[in-house]
């Protein structure tokens, strides 16, 4: 087994092991750094959970619990565990003293940017993700703005209100049970920015439902919010494009977030209908020439879906899934799809196949037979006279 995958084993028996122990740890909070402080030291698997999930809780408790483990610990993985936690809280405006790990102490901290949450859902099939903002208000919980995102359209939804933060983590519960995906935790930042950007292609569009729009996020800021990169170039700082990365990517539509991923715009029906056309032609064709015929369409239907405005949004797809799986201790499938999403950046597929690619057109064709059928066996059930 490779030293990534053992790593990742690790971490998840880690998790599990947490689970087990009665520690919550979706939408892990500050409420759990003295749980997670009474486990530590009880076994390697769960210290390596107990500083994967210290990351992900911006707060001073975490801070401490993460610098008694750095001057402890001896393990070469927790080690590096702990040096990711303390990047991630860098990142949720956290961050350390210089000097020796023992004489560390929090940094001076920007009080709204510690009190700001903000949490993403994966990419649906039809390119939609939930982005969730949520800001701490005294005694009265918390200020929430919920928005549904889409690749081409923009913002399609938004709304905002108080709740208690049972409540937003229940609502992360009803969604992993109902859906099987998590809500991962991202720089608010970065999801105000998301969803500004998609408020001005929705408005650019002319879309309804959204006069309220300032006023929801007046909580967060006013004005237009400054351009952030996006996270997971921190993260991945290396180009994921070597070695067989093209033929891995297939491995991606594997995964049960992308189970339902296919590609219906207007554009790809257009590539569909060449496809029907190209096997109905009434030209004698040898299979080896109709299956070249084939692949030639589907070729062509990538290459569209790297240029233009389609490369654009998919490309930022591709990011925001890439971050999806690196949150959810799947950095092996991060790499793969930032490298499709590098690939989809530069506007062209390039000479070799991308398999994930190649089989996200092909599966997208076969929704559409699917679909086609669906309709066919629709109408003729309707002419069936029944007495």
């Amino acid at each position: 087994m490779a030293k990534k995958d053992q790593h990742d084993e690790q971490l998840k028996k880690g998790l599990d092991a947490l689970v087990a122990a009665g520690i919550a740890t979706d939408l892990p909070t500050a409420e759990i750094v003295p749980q997670l402080r009474a486990v530590i030291g009880k076994s390697a698997d769960m210290d390596l959970g107990a500083a994967f999930l210290l990351g992900k809780i911006a707060s001073p408790e975490s801070l401490d619990l993460l610098r008694e483990m750095e001057t402890s610990s001896s393990g070469k993985d927790l080690k590096k565990e702990i040096k990711r936690a303390f990047f991630k809280l860098s990142q949720k405006g956290l961050a350390l003293a210089a000097g020796t790990p023992g004489d560390r102490k929090p940094a001076p901290l920007f009080e709204r940017t510690l009190e700001i949450e903000a949490y993403m859902s994966a990419v649906d099939g039809g390119g939609g993700r939930l982005i969730w903002i949520a800001r701490p208000q005294a005694n009265r919980g918390l200020q929430v703005m919920q928005a549904m995102l889409h690749d081409r359209d923009g913002l399609l939804r938004v709304g905002g209100g108080h709740m208690k933060r049972k409540e937003l983590r229940a609502m992360a519960d009803d969604i992993r049970r109902q859906y099987g995906a998590s809500m991962i935790s991202i720089p608010w930042e970065f999801a105000d920015q998301l969803i500004y950007e998609g408020y001005e292609k929705a408005k650019a569009r002319e879309q309804n439902g959204l006069e309220n729009f300032h006023e929801i996020r007046s909580f967060i800021g006013r004005g237009k919010p400054q351009p952030v990169t996006h996270p997971i170039y921190r993260m991945l700082a290396d180009d994921p494009r070597e070695g067989s990365w093209r033929e891995r990517s297939r491995r991606l539509l594997d995964e049960p977030e992308l189970r339902y991923w296919v590609l219906t715009d207007d554009w790809v029906r257009d590539y569909w209908s060449q496809l029907q056309e190209a096997q109905a032609s009434p030209l004698v064709l040898n299979q080896l020439q109709k299956e070249e015929r084939l692949a030639a369409i589907v070729r062509d239907a990538v290459k569209t879906l790297c240029t233009g405005e389609n490369g654009k949004s998919f490309k930022r797809r591709m990011e925001d899934t890439a971050l999806y799986f690196f949150e959810t201790n799947r950095a092996d499938l991060a790499k793969l799809s930032l490298a499709v999403a590098l690939q989809v950046g530069e506007g062209d597929p390039g000479p070799l196949d991308i398999s994930f690619l190649t089989g996200l057109v092909q599966k997208s064709f076969a929704y559409f037979v699917a679909q086609q059928k669906a309709q066919a066996d629709e109408a003729q059930s309707s002419l069936i006279l029944r007495p």
